[in-house]
């Protein structure tokens, strides 16, 4: 099975740095240039999408909803695709918890998988439940070729879960929004891992 792992477009909130988590903020006026950018870009290729599973998170949800519309295509929402949980740091801005609390920050964000935030839960939990949901697809769907949409933090363990076998280096990983990452899951196993692909974004100016 192909899968298509699709970071949700610009929010308002990744504009202004804060924390979103289970949070929800609008798409920004160049989301939603993002989010054509992305899905002319998925067209004009040769993946053949058959089904699209989306976080329930509004700013997931519509990216998930254009681009089942665009390859006309099933729209599931997946709970397990979900942001990481941040707790009591969602509707904080980076800024303000690095100056508050600078080792939370550098643990949930450099160094510590394993970190959990207060009220929240960590990445390496919010990994396994995305790599669950991947494990179960490939071993229940018919389709070939798959696109999930979900969030920018938790792709980040994730891909280093399936490029490393580890989920240790998680922020080489980080991606930007309405980016991309393509691979292929083989009786369990994860092969021809690409990353961050966003040259569809280059020529945006908004």
């Amino acid at each position: 099975m192909k899968v298509i792992l699709v970071r949700h477009a610009e929010t308002e909130w990744n504009v202004r740095g804060i924390i979103q988590g289970h949070s929800d903020s609008a798409l920004t006026r160049r989301g939603l240039h993002e989010t054509s950018a992305l899905l002319a870009a998925l067209a004009a290729s040769d993946y053949r999408i058959e089904g699209v599973y989306a976080s329930p998170l509004g700013r997931a949800w519509q990216m998930g909803q254009s681009l089942a519309k665009g390859f006309r295509c099933p729209l599931t929402a997946e709970p397990a695709l979900k942001e990481q949980a941040f707790g009591q740091f969602e509707g904080v801005s980076s800024e303000l918890l690095i100056q508050n609390y600078p080792n939370d920050a550098r643990a949930l964000f450099e160094l510590d998988a394993a970190y959990c935030t207060p009220g929240g839960e960590s990445l390496a939990q919010a990994s396994q439940r995305v790599m669950h949901f991947l494990h179960h697809m490939e071993s229940t769907s018919q389709h070939q070729t798959i696109c999930i949409v979900t969030h920018g933090h938790v792709s980040q363990g994730v891909l280093a879960i399936l490029k490393d076998g580890v989920i240790d280096y998680f922020p080489r990983y980080a991606q930007p929004n309405a980016s991309y990452s393509v691979f292929d899951l083989i009786n369990g196993k994860c092969t021809d891992v690409r990353w961050g692909i966003a040259t569809h974004l280059l020529q945006l100016r908004w």
